[in-house]
């Protein structure tokens, strides 16, 4: 079951880079430790009560494709991002297509596969004042 949910992933990941009009990227700084394909979750930090999940692809060229999954009450709903994203200041910085705003997240490199964000500045209101989340990086190999 999770082999056939990452390769629906990968493809809807495919699908929606081979569409036109995205805007185009920027030449900005990156970190390539933060590149490739992670997936990650939190639970009650941005609303009580809802669980997100998310997988998501950085690019090279600082763009970013994000997949979540919510769960609140028996209710699950998807949404896609696309954004760009960058290191600034040695902070990571994700703006959000969609929306035009950008949030922002001191992080850590634990070790090749797990990088742990804390945010700085957030778009939307947060449950928590902490708001923090682990992603781990999706092994290609093993799908």
């Amino acid at each position: 079951m999770k082999k056939i949910i990452t390769a629906t992933l990968l493809v809807v990941f495919g699908a929606m880079y081979a569409q036109k009009g995205h805007a185009k990227p920027q030449a900005n700084k990156i970190d390539s430790k933060l590149v490739g394909l992670w997936k990650g979750s939190e639970k009650d930090q941005q609303i009580v009560g809802m669980e997100k999940r998310w997988v998501m692809e950085r690019k090279a060229d600082g763009t970013f494709m994000l997949i979540f999954t919510a769960i609140q009450d028996c209710d699950v709903r998807q949404v896609i991002e696309r954004g760009q994203w960058w290191i600034e200041k040695g902070e990571f910085h994700e703006l959000h297509f969609n929306s035009g705003k950008t949030d922002i997240y001191t992080y850590k490199v634990l070790d090749p596969s797990h990088v742990k964000f804390d945010s700085k500045e957030q778009a939307l209101d947060m449950a928590t004042e902490n708001y923090s989340f682990v992603d781990t990086k999706i092994d290609e190999d093993n799908q």
